[in-house]
């Protein structure tokens, strides 16, 4: 068990405010067991206030930040700028996962419709009235594009209309 240091009007979890202008580290043991890193004092995004784990708080390096004047210790329910902190980290966390769901959003592929599909030739076939039949492969987006004619009547396609939505007929 652990003994925490008593510091009147503190409840758990202790925040933490790193004083100095640039970043710091507290760590638990030369091991890093447990460590928190904070951002330096003023920073933008909220990062110089930080929770410190149970585990830290008995720490002789805990100890000497808060008796150097290193750390600050603060309550997160009464500090004004303590609530402010906490809530420019919370914003900063909803814009990464924003722009992180953006960009995996951009690494996925639209459906391309370029699935290939079969149509049936509209010439003639070896019987009167029946059609070729010979079946074709095309893009299914680029199935309307052009007659569906087989390589031996491609020379009909002049002769094939459309008419609005309609399918392709061969006119003769």
């Amino acid at each position: 068990m652990t003994a925490d240091i008593a510091i009147p009007g503190v409840q758990a979890p202790v925040m933490c405010q790193n004083m100095m202008d640039g970043p710091t580290v507290i760590a638990s043991d030369p091991k890093e067991t447990y460590q928190v890193t904070f951002a330096g004092r003023g920073d933008r995004s909220g990062d110089d206030v930080q929770p410190i784990p149970n585990e830290l708080k008995s720490s002789p390096a805990f100890v000497r930040a808060i008796r150097q004047g290193v750390l600050k210790v603060v309550s997160g329910d009464d500090d004004p700028y303590i609530r402010d902190a906490l809530a420019k980290q919370a914003g900063n966390f909803r814009d990464r996962m924003a722009a992180d769901e953006l960009a995996i959003r951009e690494t996925i592929d639209e459906a391309s419709d370029n699935d290939m599909i079969v149509v049936t030739c509209i010439g003639p076939g070896t019987r009167p009235e029946a059609p070729c039949g010979e079946q074709i492969p095309v893009r299914a987006k680029e199935k309307d594009a052009a007659p569906p004619l087989c390589s031996r009547h491609g020379s009909l396609a002049e002769s094939c209309v459309r008419r609005g939505t309609g399918p392709w007929t061969l006119e003769v």
